[in-house]
């Protein structure tokens, strides 16, 4: 991607998972903005482009981080909300048997003792594989910790997990069911 897309990227990302009251945007239950007033507001702010639907889903699908969705007339961000109202998601009912988390050695340090907790977002944030947690990790560290979350006996003890897009979801994940990932292969 380029600068021009990257920013494109940003900021539609900052205006549903953030701020959409500074924009007039309004967010449905499952944070679906109409794309008709997000593309208004990108191409007044990027007067030199014509972005259309087709252009921000050409950003979304060259993109790595894949951070919206775009549903009929309607576009969302998939996960990283910090508003105050709740974005609905559906529970996951075979999430894989462990999921991943990449983060410092700093924040480590805690997450051993209390959990991974979703702070300022919404939920907490999890993949699937081991890349996309080392990728994120790498955005906070040089050298990432990557943890592993056991799945089934977090569920068997009542957390959730959800889904959106590529990422799971949780509203907190105890400690007991946390280890440093070791790589066997």
């Amino acid at each position: 991607m380029n600068k021009t897309e990257i920013s494109i990227s940003k900021t539609i990302s900052y205006i549903l998972r953030h701020h959409p009251e500074k924009f007039d945007i309004k967010l449905d239950t499952e944070g679906y903005a109409n794309l008709q007033d997000i593309l208004t507001i990108l191409n007044n702010q990027y007067k030199n482009i014509d972005i259309t639907r087709d252009y921000i889903e050409n950003i979304n699908d060259i993109s790595d981080k894949r951070r919206f969705e775009i549903k009929e007339n309607k576009i969302r961000a998939i996960y990283g909300h910090s508003i105050e109202a709740t974005i609905e998601v559906l529970e996951v009912l075979n999430p894989p048997n462990i999921l991943f988390h990449g983060t410092s050695e700093k924040a480590y340090l805690s997450i051993k003792k209390e959990g991974l907790k979703k702070k300022k977002r919404q939920y907490v944030h999890l993949s699937g594989d081991i890349d996309t947690a080392i990728n994120i990790g790498k955005r906070r560290t040089r050298n990432p910790i990557i943890l592993s979350i056991d799945v089934d006996n977090a569920k068997r003890a009542g957390i959730k997990f959800y889904k959106s897009g590529e990422i799971y979801l949780a509203d907190y994940i105890p400690h007991e069911f946390i280890k440093i990932y070791e790589n066997k292969s």
